[in-house]
């Protein structure tokens, strides 16, 4: 009954859907002197979708094994929280997830765009309605997730093992957030190409618009990063996955949107580059969604192995994107503001940011689709991994953390670059403070030139925000007011020294990294720099859903104990699959990881050891991006009250 209860909710959607996209097209909407009551369906419409997944995930706390969703990713004996995730862990119950957030971000613009239009802000509905309809009709049609099976298993598939995380408990609904507020920027985009009328201001909505899924997006692909690291057992902190890779395009170019409001917002221009943009950021994330659900890649964050279901999906995509496009191209302004490019312009600075970003993006994107050509084209398997993206992306994430203190410096008046002598120290200071860094380690250039531009960007950006507050401080009646004032410069310096810090703990644990692979008996001790790690034990137990196998392992340094980690192998006999289960000892400049590897004999086993040295200044770095762009939103009291922050 919840089965069908669900599934008849979905057609219900889908139904009112079509109604309310009806009402946005006529020429005189039906009842428009109803307008309110055509908001309450909109609520309806989100009301219809939540219900209908939250019962979806009632069937999974049943274990009802009659719907065939629930059958091949849930098991009698999953633990309470894993059953609840299984109902966006796999692709039916991931596109249901995907099509109630589009519903969520439908509800938050409409209550919240009161000020603005109504026929701007009937377009962005209106595009917005196209969009959940398209993914509605095919969750329906192709990824039906209340299909019935008539003969259920009495105890289940399981989910998969590796995802069965407390990490990916909040990992995809929070990055499907990130994805999918970027359809608010191209709604709006799509939506002001529409109304035909360029005299509409457009910019505070995107900027806020394009802030939400900036945050979002962030934090998923952080906690992706962190699962990866302690979870898969090769110690690394991004694969170059392709499904890891398809997150981080949208990111980029949602990055670049962000700084390209800066220039639509102070000089009303690159008005046409901004749509692009935001044209852009929405289709990546659909083509994100294609390549992890179209069955084309093999991946343990992939959700789809039916390539008939991709193709209709990526027959949406090109809908999508080639009508944006279209509009785009027909309606587009002609009239673009003149813009002084010049050395000493701030607009030249963030273009060549752009463009440096835009770069970025394309490689990526390169290097992730270039496998499925060859093998389209020529029938043969390549793979495209780290030497390709490090050898061809490091010049230009170079090149962009040049920048930013530089542009940071720039102010939009475009008579001088700045105070010269603020840039030299800051260059003497970094390069003396990356070249002592060398008195412990062996010389490299590379690692030289990273560690420089850690210390470039956050002391640019450090110094930066105190001269600026510092003017700020002394025009402002009260420290509190001036910090209110000044949000939008403190999220920029936040998520600048953020982007710094990342840098910093990439070549440190890049350049710095100790790996050891041994065969060690119960009881052995073994040394790893001056560090002792001695084998105490091994032991046996079953869980409720798995059995392990644990080792026991005692670091000492300088005969003090610094810590004790338990790697573990895991056996989930519902799936006959064995996971390795990574041990980490962070301290305050290394963290320890060790992963048990197979049993040689009665009591030999393999060891695999590492000390990644100040890898915890990436996850701080991202976290501070994302506080960055957090920040950021503060500054917005309203989205048509003009704008008192500081802008340099």
């Amino acid at each position: 009954m919840i089965s069908e209860l669900g599934h008849f909710l979905l057609i219900s959607a889908f139904c009112l859907n079509l109604g309310l996209i009806a009402n946005c097209i006529s020429s005189r909407p039906a009842l428009a002197m109803y307008a309110s009551f055509f908001n309450e369906l909109e609520s309806l419409l989100l009301a219809l979708l939540a219900v209908s997944f939250l019962l979806l995930i009632v069937s999974f706390i049943n274990s009802d094994f009659s719907v065939k969703l629930v059958a091949d990713n849930s098991h009698l004996l999953k633990p309470f929280l894993y059953k609840v995730a299984g109902a966006w862990g796999n692709h039916e119950g991931s596109m249901l997830l995907w099509v109630l957030i589009l519903s969520i971000y439908l509800f938050l613009f409409q209550v919240s765009s009161n000020d603005y239009p109504k026929v701007l802000v009937r377009n962005v509905i209106l595009v917005q309605l196209s969009t959940i309809a398209l993914f509605l009709f095919y969750l329906m049609v192709f990824s039906n997730p209340f299909e019935r099976l008539e003969f259920p298993p009495l105890s289940g598939q399981d989910l998969n093992p590796i995802l069965q995380d407390v990490l990916l408990v909040a990992h995809p609904p929070i990055l499907y957030l990130g994805y999918l507020g970027l359809s608010i920027p191209f709604s709006i985009a799509i939506g002001f190409l529409l109304t035909n009328d360029h005299k509409i201001n457009i910019t505070k909505l995107i900027r806020f618009w394009s802030l939400i899924p900036f945050v979002f997006l962030t934090l998923g692909i952080l906690l992706g990063s962190v699962w990866a690291y302690y979870e898969l057992g090769w110690g690394g902190w991004w694969f170059w996955d392709p499904v890891e890779n398809v997150s981080l395009l949208p990111w980029l170019i949602n990055l670049a949107l962000i700084h390209s409001v800066l220039i639509l917002e102070r000089r009303n221009s690159l008005l046409n580059w901004t749509i692009l943009l935001s044209i852009m950021g929405f289709s990546f994330s659909m083509i994100g969604t294609f390549i992890v659900r179209s069955g084309l890649i093999t991946s343990v964050h992939a959700f789809a192995n039916d390539p008939s279901r991709g193709l209709f999906i990526l027959l949406i995509i090109f809908l999508a994107i080639a009508s944006s496009l279209l509009i785009y191209i027909t309606k587009r302004s002609n009239h673009e503001s003149f813009m002084k490019l010049n050395l000493a312009s701030k607009e030249l600075w963030i273009l060549v940011q752009n463009l440096t970003l835009l770069v970025i993006a394309t490689i990526v994107f390169l290097g992730t689709i270039w496998p499925f050509i060859v093998e389209a084209i020529f029938g043969e398997q390549v793979s495209v991994g780290e030497p390709f993206y490090e050898v061809s992306l490091t010049p230009f994430v170079i090149i962009f953390a040049f920048m930013l203190p530089i542009a940071s410096e720039i102010r939009w008046s475009g008579k001088k670059i700045g105070n010269m002598r603020k840039i030299v120290a800051l260059i003497l200071i970094s390069a003396v403070l990356s070249a002592s860094a060398f008195i412990w380690k062996d010389f490299k250039l590379l690692t030289l030139t990273g560690l420089f531009m850690s210390s470039w960007v956050c002391f640019g950006s450090i110094f930066e925000f105190i001269s600026s507050f510092k003017s700020q401080l002394k025009t402002i009646e009260s420290l509190k007011r001036s910090l209110i004032v000044n949000s939008r410069l403190i999220g920029r310096t936040c998520a600048h020294v953020g982007f710094g810090l990342l840098i910093f703990g990439v070549t440190a644990v890049t350049s710095w990294e100790i790996e050891d692979i041994r065969n060690v008996e119960v009881g052995e001790s073994y040394y790893l720099k001056s560090y002792q790690i001695v084998f105490k034990s091994i032991d046996y137990s079953v869980e409720k859903n798995f059995k392990k196998v644990s080792g026991s392992f005692e670091i000492f340094n300088n005969n003090k104990l610094v810590g004790a980690i338990q790697p573990e192998k895991r056996l989930y006999p519902s799936r006959n699959e064995v996971t390795t289960e990574a041990s980490i000892k962070p301290t305050l400049f290394n963290d320890f990881y060790m992963v048990l590897g197979n049993k040689l004999d009665e009591n030999l086993w393999v060891v695999r050891t590492y000390i990644k040295p100040f890898i915890s200044f990436i996850w701080v770095g991202v976290m501070l991006i994302a506080l960055g762009g957090f920040v950021s939103l503060l500054s917005f009291n309203s989205y048509k009250k003009p704008s008192h922050e500081v802008i340099n």
